[in-house]
């Protein structure tokens, strides 16, 4: 999921993603979007369930200049597949796409 959103123009992946033991979670935004506005979005119209706002950690997303905005998560688990996986790159880019 990291290697099909990192890339993606207007998209930004927090996180250090250099590690190879970490979890499987990834958090991101798109352009100045509300979290709220792109969780809503990925769960009405691509029924892709994520979290979106501060989750908990009001001095993380200080450090990361995101208190407004938040951030949306995803959780990835033993059980979702590859195409779930390529539905949420999908999903991702094309929300990246709109103006």
């Amino acid at each position: 999921f990291y290697r099909g959103i990192s890339a993606l123009e207007g998209v930004t992946v927090y996180g250090d993603f250099s590690q190879a033991d970490r979890c499987a979670i990834v958090s991101l935004n798109i352009r100045d979007w509300d979290s709220s506005a792109i969780s809503d979005e990925l769960s009405q119209n691509y029924s892709i369930a994520t979290r979106p706002g501060a989750h908990c950690a009001p001095r993380m997303h200080r450090a990361l200049g995101t208190q407004g905005q938040g951030a949306v998560r995803f959780s990835f688990s033993w059980y979702n597949t590859e195409e779930e996986i390529d539905a949420a790159i999908d999903a991702v880019r094309k929300l990246a796409e709109l103006e």
